[in-house]
């Protein structure tokens, strides 16, 4: 788990130089490269596969449901699920309890479904993560990352 915090670190760090109307292709520019790279544990490829895959969701959705939006809105969501998924793993690596290592991924994992960005109906896609349990990040894709990090740091807050 401090492996793939550490290279959760790095990524963040080389992403910190990318202008602010590139970073939703600079994440997933990083993300297909992580999860492509067999050389990386099969844990670590899947974070990176379900950015993959959050992106891809994210800008679809977003051409289809708001095709005047601007890519500064997508930008800035892009951002915001990168740091969610980030915090999330920093969070829970921080836990030596199973107990509290469960409780870490309740809290951001609920904050996914509580916080639906497009409404969408199709549960199968928009729940393909949700339920699986072979994957870390069980989070929605429709998600409003901004309200969703709100939401886990008050309910964090609250402990």
């Amino acid at each position: 788990m401090k492996k793939i915090l550490m290279i959760a670190l790095l990524c963040t760090f080389s992403y910190m130089t990318v202008s602010a109307q590139d970073v939703y292709k600079e994440i997933l520019r990083i993300s297909k490269k992580g999860a492509a790279d067999e050389t990386k544990g099969l844990e670590l490829r899947r974070i990176f596969q379900f950015k993959v895959d959050e992106l891809n969701y994210m800008l679809m959705k977003t051409r289809e449901q708001m095709p005047d939006s601007s890519m500064h809105m997508v930008d800035t969501q892009a951002y915001a699920m990168y740091d969610f998924v980030n915090s999330y793993l920093k969070d829970i690596s921080k836990k030596d309890k199973k107990k509290d290592k469960e409780l870490i991924k309740t809290i951001y994992k609920e904050a996914t479904i509580h916080n639906s960005r497009f409404n969408d109906m199709d549960k199968d896609l928009v729940l393909s993560y949700y339920n699986r349990e072979d994957y870390i990040t069980q989070f929605s894709l429709d998600t409003d990352w901004i309200k969703a990090m709100a939401e886990v740091k008050r309910v964090l807050s609250n402990l």
